[in-house]
């Protein structure tokens, strides 16, 4: 099974990629500025799709928003590198 990453994922298109993505049986990694629209989707597709889904909070506008999502998927998420 695939994870895959969706930025703005509280709303919008990131929601509707959210939706979909998780309808093809894939994991998720949401990550959005709404905490409480985060959580409610996470906890909707996770039941509906049975995926497994984590939320990061990360407000892409900040200048370390990206090292800050790639270091949570190594430490938190436990994500794996292939090089």
């Amino acid at each position: 099974m695939t994870t895959a990453l969706i930025t703005g994922a509280s709303s919008g298109i990131g929601a509707a990629f959210a939706n979909e993505l998780a309808a093809r049986k894939n994991n998720l990694v949401l990550v959005a500025r709404s905490e409480e629209k985060l959580q409610e989707l996470a906890q909707k597709l996770q039941e509906e799709h049975k995926i497994k889904v984590h939320t990061l909070v990360k407000d892409l506008t900040i200048t370390t928003a990206a090292v800050d999502i790639f270091n949570a998927l190594i430490e938190k998420i436990s994500l794996v590198l292939i090089l």
